[in-house]
């Protein structure tokens, strides 16, 4: 991590020098050497080099976060994966449950069923039916005594309605608790929910203060170095989690495994009880609707008997008022004994009617007694129907609680589907983004690429300015030899004339090849300072891709910013989703709990089911038996209904018989001593009836005493049964209990040992914390230690104490004003940077005035140039004229001459001749021409003498200037003073330069065309040489000025991309 931020700041600081060599390069490029050219273009190479590494690095950085994100991606695929099987298995286990039937409630462990009570001792709702004392349930169970008629097995069949209606209450009790404590699980994980969402939107609120307080530039800093640290770290975490995770999805499966094969067993088993309570519940149905259907007609006909009954004790009255009369008119007619047969025997006939009534109306009490048993027994049905139906009510509730269970697991299987359709959308947006990375990777690579050829092109580019640099050296070295043999020439010329004409003749031919070597030069030079440009034009749009690339790469950290809190939310949904699935394991281990629970209900269940169906056998065999007895009544009933209308018959005959004996009073006065005697025996025969009829009754009591003495002793041997059935339920608990017990203490082991496993995973984590922090601390110290080199003293102000460590609060303070302090390291160097990048634009500033100076001296130079140039032709001009007069003069002295031999000879006759004077006149004025031309050649001379000097100073300057600027160049360092130093002398050169220029040599040179001059022989002949030199000089200074102004060109095209 140092390295690579060590590495990052040797980039910066090597890219910022790279800048402004650059454009100290392009800017200074006239002014300055070859060898400064060739260090520039060294330093831009390094420059491109380093920047090539660094974005190796750079690739190998992205590289590594590809590789971290893919394994990240298929950890959430993993996950993805296991989330959907878990949430496939749930779907199935309640479309089973579902399938199973909705009257069973799916029931799950609530914190009071962990408790050592039972549900029957700590947390059992009491029953509300008023048909049992329930104080007493494990003891003995008395019978309470009822008003009413006793019936046969009467107690049997209450007690075990009664345990029927009791085990019906306890299920809708633990029913209720359930509710109840689904309520309170719901409210539990509802406020964990909201509480993690609370701390989620604190968090992402103080994550957003944080990110709107940080600059995009201090965040792209930190993250460059920040970036491998935290991809260490979350490497680490990931391998960790996917571990973890690996086994959470064993431990998963293996779960979900055998919940599944419980579940199976489970639903097979609940599936056949349910089928049996079912079948069970029909044949309860069909029976209680025969029984109902029974009910009502015993109930008809109970109200028909009643008034039947009503009727016959008022025929009774009557029949005994009858009695009474009859026999007091058979005592007062019983004196005439004439009709006494007859009465006899109408006596005899009414007595057995009645004995036939009584018979009659005996049945019809035994059987109308028979019927209130009957209806005794359908009052203690419609309870019992009363009962089925409040049942039936709970059991509805029931099933619209297991509804609304049902609906609740509905929509958290929605909320979890939604959950992974976020968790497809950040897997969507994961892959968008990982798209983003491998076009940004293929960007630099292209870039990488474009730098790669620009480097090639700078050191080809180097070689053929190493290569110019080599001819350019030939040419200096030339140039050299040339000056020393144009030094030899003019000391030869001054020695003798001659030698120095045929110095110049070749010293002009030297400098005409030298100009063409200098223009060729000059070319070249154009040429590689076009290229140069071309080159610094290139490296500055490969700088602003760059630029570019960087700021696509801030914009991208960024984005990973917003993408690592993205999956910072997703891990913490993910450990809330892991906190769900512990809770639905609890809730698993609850529901198994319960589930044993409930299966030794159902044992007890059978059990009581096996007693019910007895007496459902039982009542079976009593209801056949009252179907037979009802079908007797019935048939008895018909009879009597027969029998009424005989005696409604008899009645209608008995009025008319009354008449009839009202008028037959006489006779059976007659016949009262005969009716006497028999009413008599009649009597003796009724009490002997009435005798028979009372031992009867005592057989049939004796016989219902006996049948109560067995069905009592029936009633003990089945609570014995009873007694012995639940001894053994008892054992059967206690071995379960054992059982459960055991199991209780492999779950608890196996959950210290796992709580001993997270203690040891929570100690690995506080020492990694630890030492992450401890890293993390280090590299702060060595980023305050990199800014702090300046500043030490403000380092030790807050430097790290030893025992720091161990306070967690005091390292986070101290690494707080650690990060102010860098911040305002940052912002004083940002600072800095601005007053450079000021000067710098000061110095670019002087730099093109001084370019601006040195373009306006160069064109004052051509100015003088050109001036010189008109000067040297108009001197060939005077060389010309010369050579013509010279020519003239020549033959004028050869005449002259010839004059002066004739003259001389004419002399001697003159001497001799003093006669001869106007000949002497004339002598005198040739020689007066003679010496005129005579002194107008040494004027010439003297002058061509002065040009000479003036020309030798003129180079003498020229290399003394060329000096200074080489020694401007070499000694200019990269600082500021440096910069006013070399202002200030190459101002101070030029304004020599233009000193030297207005200096009087170059008057002299300005006043030396308006001279008159006169021929001489040796100008003469030096013009004549010199005119075919003439022509080649004014095509060489028409090239010159053409390069000149394409030079001028390129110059100002340079000085505007400068400033663009």
């Amino acid at each position: 991590m140092a390295e690579s931020s060590s590495d990052s700041d040797h980039f910066r600081s090597r890219d910022r020098l790279s800048r402004w060599a650059a454009r100290s390069i392009h800017r200074e490029i006239r002014s300055r050497p070859t060898v400064d050219v060739t260090e520039k273009v060294n330093t831009i190479t390094s420059t491109l080099q380093d920047t090539s590494r660094n974005l190796r690095q750079v690739d190998q950085m992205l590289g590594r976060y590809r590789e971290y994100s893919n394994g990240q991606a298929g950890a959430i695929e993993h996950l993805k994966e296991s989330l959907e099987q878990s949430i496939g298995q749930l779907r199935s286990q309640r479309l089973l449950r579902n399938s199973g039937g909705r009257s069973v409630s799916v029931t799950s462990l609530s914190a009071s069923d962990l408790d050592g009570t039972t549900v029957t001792e700590s947390h059992r709702y009491p029953p509300t039916s008023p048909l049992k004392d329930y104080e007493d349930q494990q003891g003995s169970k008395r019978i309470r005594s009822r008003t009413g008629v006793r019936f046969l097995r009467e107690t049997e069949d209450m007690g075990q309605l009664h345990a029927f209606h009791q085990s019906l209450r306890d299920l809708s009790s633990e029913q209720v608790r359930l509710g109840d404590d689904f309520n309170r699980e719901l409210a539990r994980r509802s406020r964990s929910d909201a509480q993690t969402k609370r701390a989620l939107e604190k968090l992402t609120e103080k994550l957003s203060e944080t990110q709107k307080q940080e600059s995009a530039s201090d965040r792209v800093e930190r993250r460059l170095q920040e970036i491998e640290r935290e991809m260490r770290t979350e490497r680490e975490l990931v391998e960790r989690r996917q571990d973890q995770l690996g086994l959470i999805s064993l431990q998963l499966q293996e779960a979900l495994k055998k919940q599944e094969a419980k579940a199976d067993e489970n639903d097979g088993e609940m599936k056949n009880k349910l089928r049996q309570t079912e079948t069970e519940k029909s044949q309860l149905e069909q029976e209680l609707e025969l029984s109902r259907r029974l009910l009502n007609q015993s109930e008809g006909s109970r109200e028909t008997l009643l008034r039947q009954v009503e009727e016959l004790r008022t025929q009774l009255m009557k029949a005994e008022g009858d009695r009474k009369g009859l026999q007091h008119q058979v005592s007062q007619i019983s004196k005439p004994q004439s009709h006494h047969q007859d009465e006899q025997g109408k006596d005899w006939r009414f007595r057995r009617g009645l004995e036939w009534e009584k018979e009659d109306l005996e049945k019809q009490m035994s059987d109308l007694r028979g019927q209130l048993s009957v209806s005794a027994v359908a009052s203690e049905l419609e309870e019992v129907k009363r009962c089925m139906e409040r049942k039936d009510k709970e059991k509805a509730h029931l099933a619209a609680q297991v509804e609304n269970l049902t609906h609740e697991l509905e929509n958290k299987e929605k909320q979890q589907l939604k959950m992974l359709d976020q968790l497809k959308e950040i897997q969507n947006h994961f892959e968008t983004c990982e798209a983003r990375h491998k076009h940004a990777d293929l960007q630099i690579s292209e870039l990488t690429q474009h730098a790669e050829d620009a480097t090639k092109q700078a050191e080809q580019y180097l070689l053929e300015f190493q290569q110019s640099e080599t001819l350019r050296q030939e040419a200096e070295k030339r140039r050299e030899e040339l000056k020393l043999k144009a030094q030899d020439s003019i000391r030869q010329w001054k020695l003798k004339h001659k030698k120095l004409e045929r110095a110049l003749e070749k010293q002009t031919d030297t400098l005409d090849q030298l100009t063409d070597k200098n223009n060729q030069i000059l070319k070249e030079k154009d040429e590689l300072k076009s290229q140069l440009y071309a080159a610094l034009q290139q490296i500055e749009n490969l700088r602003k891709e760059l630029n570019d690339v960087i700021t696509k790469r801030a914009l991208q950290e960024e984005e990973l910013h917003r993408k690592e809190q993205k999956l910072s939310d997703v891990q913490a949904h993910q450990t809330d989703l892991e906190l769900e699935i512990k809770d639905s394991l609890d809730t698993i281990r609850r529901l198994e709990s319960e589930l044993k629970k409930q299966n030794k209900i159902q044992s007890q269940m059978k059990v009581e089911k096996t007693h019910l169906e007895e007496e459902i056998a039982e009542l079976q065999k009593s209801q056949a038996k009252d179907k037979a007895q009802l079908l007797e009544m019935q048939e008895a009933i018909k009879d009597l209904s027969a029998i009424r209308a005989d005696l409604a018959n008899k009645l209608a005959e008995e009025q008319r018989a009354r008449k009839e004996v009202l008028k037959n009073l006489s006779d059976l006065k007659t016949q009262a001593e005969s009716r006497d005697e028999e009413t008599a025996t009649i009597i003796t025969q009724l009490k002997l009836e009435r005798d028979v009829h009372r031992r009867e009754l005592d057989d049939l009591t004796s016989s219902l005493q006996s049948v109560k003495t067995k069905h009592e002793q029936n009633i003990q041997e089945l609570m014995k049964h009873f007694k012995k059935e639940k001894s053994e339920a008892e054992n059967h608990i206690k071995t379960l209990k054992e059982k459960h017990i055991s199991d209780e203490e492999e779950h608890l082991r196996r959950m210290e040992e796992a709580r001993l496993q997270l203690k040891d995973q929570l100690l690995c984590l506080e020492t990694e914390q630890e030492s992450i922090l401890g890293v993390i601390g280090k590299q702060i110290d060595a980023a305050c230690k990199t800014f702090s080199r300046d500043s030490m003293e403000k380092l030790k102000v807050f430097s790290s104490v030893p025992d720091i460590n161990y306070d967690p609060h005091r390292w986070l303070a101290e690494s707080k004003t650690k990060l102010q302090w860098l911040c305002e390291e940052l912002k004083d160097r940002e600072n800095r940077e601005k007053s450079l990048r000021h000067q710098l634009m000061m110095c670019r500033q002087q730099l093109r005035n001084m370019t601006e100076n040195k373009e306006s001296e160069l064109q004052c130079l051509f100015e003088q140039i050109e001036r010189q140039e008109q000067l040297l032709e108009e001197i060939h001009r005077e060389k010309r004229d010369l050579l013509e007069e010279t020519q003239r003069k020549d033959e004028e002295m050869e005449s002259l001459q010839d004059r002066v031999n004739v003259l001389e000879m004419s002399t001697r006759v003159a001497l001799d001749h003093l006669e001869s004077v106007p000949e002497k006149l004339s002598l005198l004025e040739d020689f007066k021409d003679l010496r005129d031309s005579h002194s107008f050649s040494e004027r010439i001379d003297g002058r061509y003498s002065k040009y000479r000097v003036s020309g030798e100073c003129l180079q003498q300057r020229r290399g003394d200037f060329k000096s200074r600027i080489k020694n401007f160049k070499d000694d200019r360092p990269f600082g500021e003073s440096s910069h006013a130093y070399g202002l200030d002398h190459s101002s101070s050169s030029w304004q020599d330069h233009s000193r030297f220029l207005s200096s009087p040599r170059f008057s002299h040179l300005n006043s030396f065309t308006k001279r008159t001059v006169t021929p001489d022989s040796s100008l003469i002949k030096e013009d004549a040489a010199g005119l075919p030199m003439e022509a080649s000089l004014q095509s060489k200074k028409e090239d010159y000025e053409s390069k000149n102004s394409k030079m001028c060109g390129q110059s100002h095209f340079s000085n505007q991309n400068l400033d663009l």
